[in-house]
């Protein structure tokens, strides 16, 4: 958040096409005050501060994951890709689609990024989720 509580956002995600770099936000290059991004697998929340702005961190509701697939990207694309991906894991998890953002889809097999936010009648809680699966 910026000196006026406004959310600044993770920077844009990258894809590189390069299999010897990992997709995922990109790097914080010192741009503007602010400026962040988290890697969510890794635990890794980077920001970049130059003393011209305030920095507060809040707790945010959502799970961010990644999940490596053996298909290939023609298989996982011929069976529906990412719609089918949202509704196999909303049907799995007892939750509704919107709740779902998928971020990236890259070769690697096939990796999927994903995160997912509760709603405002919906809340998300980890116990919630893993009661509904019982």
């Amino acid at each position: 958040m910026d000196e006026n509580k406004e959310e600044i956002p993770y920077n844009q995600w990258v894809r590189y096409n390069d299999a010897a770099k990992e997709d995922g936000y990109g790097p914080v290059v010192g741009t503007f005050c602010g400026e962040n991004r988290f890697i969510g697998v890794e635990n890794i929340l980077e920001f970049y501060i130059d003393g011209t702005c305030d920095l507060g961190v809040q707790n945010r509701d959502a799970i961010q994951t990644r999940v490596r697939m053996e298909w290939t990207m023609d298989e996982f694309f011929d069976a529906g890709g990412t719609t089918t991906f949202v509704d196999r894991l909303c049907g799995s998890l007892g939750i509704h689609a919107s709740t779902v953002k998928i971020v990236g889809v890259s070769e690697g097999s096939v990796e999927v990024n994903y995160e997912i936010t509760p709603t405002d009648d919906e809340p998300l809680s980890i116990a919630e989720i893993q009661s509904r699966q019982t």
